[in-house]
């Protein structure tokens, strides 16, 4: 084999490498939020919810039009191209041998029609569900109750002091759903495996508008207090929290400030930022001037990378799906500011970012660094608050860092 056909396989490779998720982040394929599939109008034939794809298998599919695959396939069905030219979308690099044929004009033209038209479908019939959904859910909040025992006892348990004006309530028997289930009609419902207590946080827009809720089930017979839920069918530990309705540019307004707020310390989980809260009352340092925010996750803080750019891990290795061991590429430090974030209200002069220290240094200092660049503006100071690397900011306010070595 020749140093060009090497260089050839290790090219189609890496296009084989792109998950089919990040092709459609990459396209801006519109598809519905889950853990494990996700649906939209298929990018091929528009047919709609009846293309998806399959988080753990890496796989698409249509229904309509029967395409499926991979990315290099979901690739060509998107871009109207070959196989060559697929993979050099995929990778950004052109083939090492050869030309692709890309599609015609004409047929970009008419693919990007029937794209837009069935996205405009799409999000028409998203919008009204959306707001079926805000209306259900904000009925739920206005249910909820405000400073109840178990509620405060969960967060009593983490140290968290917890002022007045602490957005949050509690509905003692909250449903989680996970996947799909069919009724005896044959028709698609969200399946239920849990029910617990559990607190709920609500989500605003920069108008203050509602738009959702960050709900966290409760166990406070388990030392963390969090609830241990598992998928009944793969006995998979799912996330204690879970976000509905519109999290994207939105933000949980934990703590308002009491005056003008000049002053934003923001961080990715309720419990994060609160833990700061305490630090700043138990060592007098609560200004009137500060609130205290939550993104809810931190793809919402820092917000996507532009281009889908990728930066090469310096240590960690993966292996692909033919066996070979290759450096783990994590999301990039340049923010695109065509897609939304977490919001930082104009007025706001300084602002601390939280990182958390339990996750994958390299990762989350891209991440950081992508939303510093996301939430400069002119005469704004941004400082990003660090803790010690394994550990996050309630394992700081309660001394948990203190005589362990970092996991």
């Amino acid at each position: 084999m020749t140093a060009t056909d090497l260089a050839f396989e290790d090219w189609v490779a890496r296009a084989r490498d792109v998950t089919c998720i990040e092709v459609a982040e990459k396209r801006n394929l519109v598809l519905s939020r889950g853990h494990v599939e996700r649906a939209g109008p298929c990018p091929g034939c528009g047919g709609e919810d009846r293309f998806r794809i399959n988080l753990r298998k890496d796989f698409f599919a249509c229904r309509k039009c029967e395409a499926s695959g991979r990315s290099i396939l979901l690739m060509q069905l998107i871009d109207g191209c070959d196989f060559l030219a697929a993979c050099e979308a995929l990778t950004g690099e052109p083939p090492p041998r050869g030309e692709g044929r890309r599609a015609s004009p004409q047929e970009l033209a008419d693919r990007e029609e029937a794209r837009r038209a069935a996205r405009e479908a799409a999000d028409a019939k998203s919008e009204t569900y959306r707001e079926a959904e805000r209306a259900r859910l904000y009925d739920k909040w206005t249910r909820a109750t405000r400073h109840a025992p178990p509620m405060l006892d969960y967060y009593a348990g983490r140290g968290i002091h917890l002022p007045d004006a602490f957005k949050a309530r509690f509905a003692p028997d909250e449903p989680y759903f996970e996947g799909e289930v069919k009724d005896e009609r044959g028709r698609k419902q969200p399946r239920l495996i849990y029910r617990g207590p559990a607190i709920l946080l609500p989500i605003t827009d920069a108008e203050g508008a509602f738009r959702g809720l960050h709900i966290t089930w409760i166990d406070l017979a388990r030392p963390d207090g969090k609830a241990e839920i598992f998928d009944p069918d793969t006995g998979e530990q799912l996330p204690a929290k879970k976000v509905r309705g519109s999290k994207k540019g939105n933000r949980i307004l934990l703590v308002p400030a009491r005056g003008a707020a000049v002053r934003q310390v923001a961080g990715e989980g309720p419990e994060t930022v609160m833990s700061i809260y305490t630090a700043d009352r138990l060592a007098g340092r609560l200004r009137e001037d500060t609130e205290y925010v939550s993104s809810a996750d931190l793809g919402n803080l820092c917000g996507p990378a532009k281009d889908g750019e990728r930066v090469t891990h310096p240590t960690r290795l993966v292996t692909d799906k033919i066996g070979r061991q290759k450096r783990l590429t994590v999301p990039g430090p340049t923010p695109d500011f065509d897609r939304p974030a977490m919001f930082v209200p104009a007025g706001i002069t300084h602002l601390t970012l939280l990182a958390d220290g339990d996750s994958d240094p390299f990762f989350t200092r891209a991440a950081m660094e992508r939303a510093v660049a996301r939430h400069a503006a002119p005469g704004r100071h941004i400082n990003v608050a660090w803790p010690p690397e394994g550990f996050d900011f309630n394992d700081v306010l309660r001394g948990r860092h203190h005589g362990r070595a970092a996991s």
